[in-house]
C-alpha cells in the first residue's frame, strides 16, 4: 500500500478552494475609494456631521501623540496642552464661537 501525505491532500484542497473563493471576489478600486470619499464626506457634512469638530481635534492630538512616542519623541505635557488648547480656540473661531 503507496504511503499517503495527508497534509499535502489537504494543502492542496485547502488552495483549491481559496482559489475558487478568489476567483469569485472582484474589487473595483474607483468604487470602493468612492465609497470611502463619500462616507468620509457623510461623516464631516458641515450641516449634520456624525462626528463633531472637537471629535476629529482631539483623536488627531491622539494620533499624532502616539506617533511621537514611536518616534521616541518626548513631548513635555505643557506642550501638549498649549497644542489641544490653540486646536480647540481655532476650531471654536471657525465655528464662530468666540
Amino acid at each position: 500500500m503507496p504511503r499517503v501525505d495527508f497534509h499535502v491532500q489537504i494543502d492542496e484542497q485547502i488552495k483549491a478552494r481559496v482559489e475558487a473563493l478568489a476567483s469569485r471576489l472582484t474589487i473595483d478600486m474607483d468604487e470602493l475609494v468612492e465609497f470611502l470619499v463619500k462616507r468620509w464626506v457623510e461623516r464631516t457634512d458641515p450641516d449634520e456631521p456624525d462626528v463633531t469638530e472637537h471629535e476629529v481635534l482631539m483623536e488627531r492630538q491622539e494620533d499624532n501623540g502616539v506617533k511621537a512616542a514611536l518616534r521616541g519623541d518626548v513631548v513635555p505635557r505643557e506642550e501638549l496642552a498649549a497644542e489641544r488648547d490653540a486646536m480647540l480656540a481655532e476650531a471654536r473661531r471657525r465655528q464662530g464661537l468666540s
